[in-house]
C-alpha cells in the first residue's frame, strides 16, 4: 500500500533534519528486578522520551541464571535470546499495538534459521551464546577448530555443558516484529503522556535449551533487564514541521510493518492423507503464512523428553507429499507444492519447498540465500521427538511458507485480504506416511499493519 506524499513524513526530515545527534539511553523494568520463568515471568518496559526512537539499532539484553536441582548445565538452543521469550506485546495505555505469542517458536524455528547467515551466526555467538567455528566439547565457546567444516560452522547445536548450574549468560539481540522492525524512526515526543509498554513472557525452563544427562531443568533467573534503545535528537524546527505534517494528514502520522499473528493445529498420530489446519486470521493484507511442526507429546518418545533434545528449533518435514493454502473456496497456488517427504524420505525432493519458503523473504534469484538451511539441515527428518536434535547435534529445521503477495486480486492489495468478509484460510497438507506421533503445528500469518499516531498522542494500528 502506498501512502501520499504528505503522510510520508520522511521525505521532509532530510531537508529539515539539520545536525541531528544520536542518544542511548536504558529503559529499565517498572514490574520488578529480577525474573523467574516459574515465578514473576512477565517483564514490563516503559519507553518514553522527548526524541525519536530508532528502532533498528535498539535491542533487549539481560542476564539468565541457571537453577537446577542436582547440578545440571544447560545448553542453549538456537533461539538464543529469543528464546527465553514465550510472547512478546507492545502496548500504549491498555490497548495492544502487536502481539505475538510463541515468539520463541517462531524465531528459533523459522526466521533464525531462514534469516541468519554464517556472518549472523558468528555475530551471535558473542551476543546470544550461539555455537559457530568449534568444537566446544566442554562448553568453550572459544574453542576454535584448526580446519573448521561445515558440519561444524554455524550449524551444529551447543554443547548441554554449555552454561554451568548457577552459571549465568548476558544475551543481547533486537526484537523483531511490529513498531520493532519498521524502518521509521518513531517520534515519541508526540505520544505526551502515553507512553510505549514493552511485555514480555518469560519461556518455561525445558523449550529454552537442554540439561547434560536430560536431567531436571527446574528454573532460570532474569536480571539486569534493560532495553537498549537507540535516539535521535533534532531540532526544534522539525518538531513543528512533523506537527505540521500531521496536521496536513488529517491528524495522523502514519507508520508501517510487517507484524506477526500465531495459530496452532493438530495432527493426530499415524494420520494419512489431507489434513487440514485452520488458520482463522483476519487481515487485509497477507503477506505470507509460515509454518513449522513437531512432535507434541514425549510419550512416544522412546525415552527421549525436552530436557534431551533441542525442541524448540526443531522442524519435522510431516512425511508429506504436497501442500497449499485454501482461502475461502481458492487453492492458493492453484497447483499443490510438490515435496514428496512421505515416499521414502527422499532427501532429492527439497527444492520446491525451499523455493516458495524463499519467496517469502526474498526474490529467488537472490544470491544470498537462506541462512542455516543447506542439505545437512533442512526438512531431513519426520515430526517424531527421536527425530530432534541432541547435544552438539546437526540443526534439524523444516520451516515452510506460501507467499501470499503472488495472487493479490487488487492493485492496491499488498496480499490476501480475509477481513473484509471473514474468509476463512486452510492449510492442506497432504500425509504421505503416518507420524507415531501426534504433531502440533504452528502457523504465523505475516501481513501488512499500518500505525496512527494521532494529534492526542494515541497510537492505533489498522491490520
Amino acid at each position: 500500500m502506498s501512502l501520499p506524499s504528505s503522510m510520508d513524513y520522511t521525505k521532509i526530515l532530510p531537508i529539515a533534519a539539520g545536525n541531528p545527534r544520536a542518544m542511548r539511553r536504558t529503559f529499565l523494568p517498572v514490574n520488578g528486578t529480577s525474573f523467574t520463568a516459574n515465578g514473576n515471568n512477565i517483564i514490563r518496559i516503559e519507553l518514553s522520551a522527548s526524541q525519536f526512537w530508532n528502532a533498528k539499532d535498539s535491542y533487549l539484553r539481560f542476564k539468565v541464571t541457571m537453577n537446577n536441582a542436582g547440578g545440571n548445565d544447560v545448553g542453549l538452543d538456537k533461539g538464543g535470546l529469543h528464546g527465553f521469550l514465550r510472547r512478546v506485546r507492545l502496548e500504549q495505555a491498555g490497548s495492544i499495538l502487536f502481539d505475538c505469542n510463541r515468539y520463541d517458536r517462531l524465531l528459533s524455528a523459522i526466521l533464525l534459521p531462514s534469516q541468519s547467515n554464517l556472518s549472523v551466526q558468528g555475530d551471535r555467538s558473542i551476543t546470544e551464546g550461539q555455537r559457530y567455528a568449534n568444537t566446544g566439547t566442554q562448553g568453550n565457546l572459544n574453542q576454535v577448530l584448526a580446519a573448521p567444516t561445515g558440519a561444524v560452522i554455524g550449524s551444529q547445536h551447543n554443547t548441554a555443558t554449555q552454561i554451568d548450574n548457577a552459571g549465568s549468560f548476558i544475551l543481547s539481540a533486537p526484537l523483531v516484529g511490529g513498531l520493532f522492525s519498521q524502518e521509521k524512526l518513531v517520534p515519541l515526543q508526540l505520544l505526551s503522556s502515553s507512553p510505549l509498554t514493552i511485555e514480555l513472557e518469560l519461556s518455561p525452563p525445558d523449550d529454552v535449551g537442554i540439561t547434560n544427562a536430560g536431567a531436571a531443568f527446574v528454573d532460570y533467573t532474569i536480571d539486569d533487564v534493560a532495553y537498549v534503545a537507540s535516539l535521535v535528537d533534532v531540532a526544534p524546527e522539525v518538531d513543528q514541521q512533523i506537527r505540521m505534517v500531521q496536521e496536513l494528514s488529517g491528524g495522523h502520522i502514519v507508520l508501517n510493518s510487517t507484524d506477526f499473528t500465531h495459530f496452532t493445529g493438530n495432527i493426530p498420530a499415524n494420520a494419512v492423507g489431507q489434513q487440514s489446519i485452520n488458520v482463522p486470521a483476519r487481515r487485509k493484507s497477507i503477506k505470507s503464512i509460515l509454518f513449522v511442526g513437531a512432535s507434541n507429546t514425549f510419550g512416544a518418545g522412546g525415552g527421549n523428553t525436552k530436557l534431551d533434545r533441542y525442541n524448540q528449533s526443531f522442524g519435522g518435514n510431516f512425511n508429506m507429499t504436497d501442500y497449499q493454502v485454501k482461502v475461502g473456496s481458492i487453492m492458493h497456488p492453484a497447483m499443490p507444492i510438490k515435496c514428496d517427504f512421505g515416499l521414502g524420505g527422499d532427501l532429492n525432493t527439497r527444492g520446491e519447498a525451499l523455493m516458495e519458503l524463499t519467496k517469502c523473504f526474498m526474490p529467488v534469484d537472490n544470491v544470498v540465500g537462506l541462512g542455516e538451511l543447506n542439505t545437512l539441515t533442512y526438512a531431513t527428518t519426520n515430526c517424531n521427538t527421536g527425530s530432534m536434535a541432541i547435544a552438539s547435534g546437526q540443526g534439524r529445521y523444516c520451516p515452510l511458507g506460501v507467499d501470499m503477495e503472488a495472487f493479490q486480486r487488487t492493485a492496491i492489495e499488498s496480499g490476501v485480504n480475509t477481513a473484509d468478509r471473514s474468509t476463512p484460510i486452510t492449510l492442506l497438507l497432504n500425509i504421505g506416511a503416518g507420524a507415531a506421533e501426534a504433531i502440533q503445528v504452528d502457523a504465523y500469518v505475516s501481513y501488512d499493519a499500518l500505525y496512527y499516531i494521532d494529534s492526542s498522542g494515541v497510537i492505533s494500528v489498522s491490520h
